[in-house]
């Protein structure tokens, strides 16, 4: 007779144990590397929903087929041990690929923002970059930065090759340089909010929403391209982002 209880048992303290291990990676993901809004903005959400998903069906569901009281501590030992071995490896997988789909710079790039991801920049790139602090990936959550476009003629018409090869100034760091020295840049590119709000009259709402301290004429947005295309908030001397809209000023 199948020892039902036992079974449910042995399958609720393994969906503990693996809820534990769920939550701490969860702290990780959400808290560092990808802080509101970049939950959504990169979906960050989706993938560790998915990851964490399967890891607590699962390996619980597992405990459920394999435990037997009739089995000797020895053979248990074994069970578990495969499918712990397994469990682990599967849910390192999965946040390491998440590592890899992380935000690691907001870069200002032209005329918009551009969120790079860690997969996004190559070793050979990491180290041209002309600035030391460039030549690693920010492990502790995105970093904000700007791209100083290059003055020299050839460097010109490579990059505009590379630009045609789908590989721009956000992911070649021998160009990054402080947001600072980019904030005059920010400041004339930056759009009043009336050209916002002409074509998206929802915006209003959504800033109103936002909080900020600002008044809503000292208020500039440009757009940020993450997965999506989105709307970020700046004030009027092209100082840092203050809040992200969920809206893609493009589409009208």
């Amino acid at each position: 007779m199948i020892a039902w209880r036992e079974k449910f048992r042995a399958l609720s303290l393994h969906f503990l144990i693996t809820l534990g291990m769920a939550a701490l990676a969860a702290a990780m993901i959400f808290f560092v590397w990808f802080p509101d809004p970049f939950q959504t903005l990169m979906g960050g959400t989706k993938l560790f929903l998915l990851i964490a998903a399967c890891d607590l069906v699962l390996g619980p569901l597992t405990s459920l087929v394999i435990y037997n009281s009739k089995k000797s501590r020895r053979e248990l030992l074994f069970d578990y041990s495969v499918v712990g071995a397994v469990q682990l490896a599967a849910f390192i997988y999965g946040v390491v690929a998440i590592a890899h789909a992380r935000p690691v710079y907001v870069a200002f790039v032209h005329d918009r923002f551009e969120v790079v991801l860690a997969d996004d920049l190559k070793d050979a790139d990491l180290q041209a970059a002309k600035d030391p602090s460039y030549r690693t990936i920010p492990q502790w959550g995105p970093r904000l930065i700007a791209t100083q476009p290059p003055t020299d003629v050839k460097e010109q018409n490579d990059l505009v090759f590379q630009s045609l090869n789908g590989k721009d100034l956000q992911v070649m760091p021998r160009y990054y340089v402080p947001y600072e020295a980019a904030q005059e840049r920010v400041k004339q590119r930056a759009k009043p909010m009336d050209a916002l709000y002409k074509h998206h009259p929802e915006a209003r709402q959504m800033v109103a929403d936002a909080k900020l301290k600002l008044p809503e004429a000292e208020l500039r947005w440009l757009p940020i391209r993450g997965k999506l295309f989105w709307t970020v908030l700046i004030d009027s001397n092209g100082g840092p982002p203050l809040a992200y809209l969920p809206l893609d000023p493009y589409e009208s």
